[in-house]
């Protein structure tokens, strides 16, 4: 067995290597995946916030506030003009 080894050239290794580096990485997938399952179960929608908003400071009520407006304003910019109508980089619209 260590004659075949100490024999493999470098392109057999590089060969093995991505063999054993795909394994793990399925073996991840499949336990993240059972470990996101889990975690959604665990998440309900009528759970109150983790802060009640009487506990915050005015300085966090508006920084709660503007980081709402700044998330309405991006959607309403992503309403306006999607994604595929935007001039590509690439393309001749960009000269």
């Amino acid at each position: 067995m260590t004659d075949a080894l100490s024999s493999m050239e470098y392109p057999h290794w590089l060969i093995i290597a991505g063999a054993v580096v795909l394994m793990l990485g399925l073996v991840g997938l499949a336990l993240r995946a059972r470990s996101v399952e889990a975690d959604s179960n665990d998440m309900t929608n009528d759970q109150e916030p983790s802060e009640p908003a009487a506990d915050l400071t005015p300085a966090e009520v508006y920084e709660r506030t503007a980081k709402e407006k700044r998330k309405a304003r991006w959607a309403e910019r992503e309403r306006e003009e999607p994604a595929n109508v935007r001039p590509s980089i690439f393309g001749e619209e960009s000269k």
